[in-house]
């Protein structure tokens, strides 16, 4: 929250936070409804400490489950009982031009840092909404 650094480039730099991969920091993003070109100067503290949060939380579940599954189980075709395939994985990770889970807007590409960064333009607004589920910076593909 002292950077005025995109907070999609925080979440990628190891020296803020480590083990946050690209998978992780779009699906983060997503889930906290934070547009990831905001400077992190202006995510705040409250949000900082629940990006954190949810962080712990989906890593977490990433090494009891040995993969990357980042949306709600009530979207799963098999039910919470049953881990999804990777077509209903991530909510917007390798998902460009496809519709979004949430909102139906195309889920959008752009290289940031040298890394691919997919986000929900709708979803994600640098004003959007309020409620998290738990333009970027950089050249859109």
């Amino acid at each position: 929250t002292r950077r005025r650094t995109p907070v999609g480039r925080l979440l990628m730099d190891q020296a803020v936070v480590a083990g946050i991969g690209n998978v992780y920091r779009a699906e983060l993003l997503f889930r906290a409804r934070l547009d990831p070109a905001l400077p992190g100067t202006h995510v705040g503290h409250a949000r900082a400490v629940a990006l954190w949060d949810d962080a712990v939380v989906a890593l977490g579940h990433g090494v009891r489950d040995g993969r990357i599954v980042t949306t709600d189980p009530a979207l799963w075709p098999g039910g919470p009982g049953e881990l999804p395939g990777p077509d209903h994985a991530h909510y917007v990770y390798r998902r460009h031009g496809q519709a979004c889970r949430v909102c139906g807007e195309n889920v959008r590409l752009a290289a940031e840092a040298g890394r691919k960064l997919y986000w929900c333009p709708q979803c994600q607004r640098a004003d959007g909404p309020a409620e998290p589920t738990n333009g970027v910076s950089g050249r859109e593909i």
